[in-house]
């Protein structure tokens, strides 16, 4: 009777704000008396060494891919014969960057899996959201900035706007950085991924840049720009937005509703 690891995967990005994980690389494990229990930092990203992958590798089972909702299915190989398994991912930095930086690879859960059997074979599910904490270490491996928010009427501030190209630019001393634009959706949501090189550019850049180690990055003042999609604006926010109190120095996930 064969073995199927099936389940979906997401993480907190920001309070009740979830994104699902896309194009990750799942890989299940046997797990054997002399593998050193990982998953044991709770809360905490621990990131295996080369050494420790390679170690682990005599042991996978099987390996396979999330879609676009987060969904994996993994057939596990015949020699496997029920006991602890671990499943380790393996995540890449998807958005476009001149910064170039490694995948990491980590054990999400050592468990025992309970199997229901489904016809010839038998089926373990595993649906698992990763919180605030430690996805917002994943997030600053890759050097990950988000804006997400709406817009809404200006009339009740309730009515989303949808189809709207919302823009971020970053406040500078010579010229303003663009940090990203997208479109707001049916229910007026939208959501902007930028790295801190599009807003630690110099007017020498690319030749010269702020070099700041990532862990003690500030973040942009930022203040928003709103057109259609043809391009026509329609909304503008003076720069000196981006100098106030609650828009300079933004964190890594900033949130904000704009009205039009």
């Amino acid at each position: 009777m064969g073995y199927t690891v099936k389940g979906n995967l997401r993480a907190c990005l920001y309070l009740d704000l979830y994104e699902t994980l896309d194009k990750v690389q799942v890989n299940i494990y046997k797990v054997t008396s002399d593998i050193k229990v990982a998953h044991d930092y709770k809360n905490e990203l621990h990131v295996l060494s080369k050494a420790a992958i390679e170690y682990k590798s005599k042991n996978l089972l099987g390996t396979g891919y999330t879609d676009s909702e987060g969904n994996f299915l993994i057939d596990i190989c015949d020699s496997y014969k029920e006991g602890e398994i671990e499943i380790d991912l393996v995540i890449k930095d998807k958005q476009p960057s001149k910064q170039k930086f490694k995948p990491i690879h980590f054990t999400a859960k050592r468990l025992m899996p309970v199997w229901r059997s489904n016809n010839e074979t038998k089926e373990y599910s595993w649906n698992y959201s990763f919180s605030l904490q430690f996805w917002s270490q994943v997030r600053k491996q890759f050097d990950i900035w988000t804006i997400v928010g709406s817009v809404k009427s200006i009339e009740d501030r309730k009515i989303p706007v949808e189809g709207v190209l919302v823009s971020a630019m970053d406040v500078d001393w010579i010229k303003d950085d663009f940090l990203g634009s997208a479109l707001s959706d049916s229910k007026g949501r939208f959501r902007i991924d930028y790295k801190s090189i599009d807003y630690k550019q110099t007017y020498l850049s690319p030749l010269i840049s702020i070099e700041t180690p990532i862990s003690s990055i500030p973040g942009p003042g930022v203040y928003f720009k709103i057109s259609t999609s043809e391009g026509i604006l329609l909304y503008e926010e003076n720069r000196a937005m981006g100098k106030t109190q609650e828009r300079k120095n933004i964190s890594r996930c900033f949130n904000i509703d704009l009205y039009i």
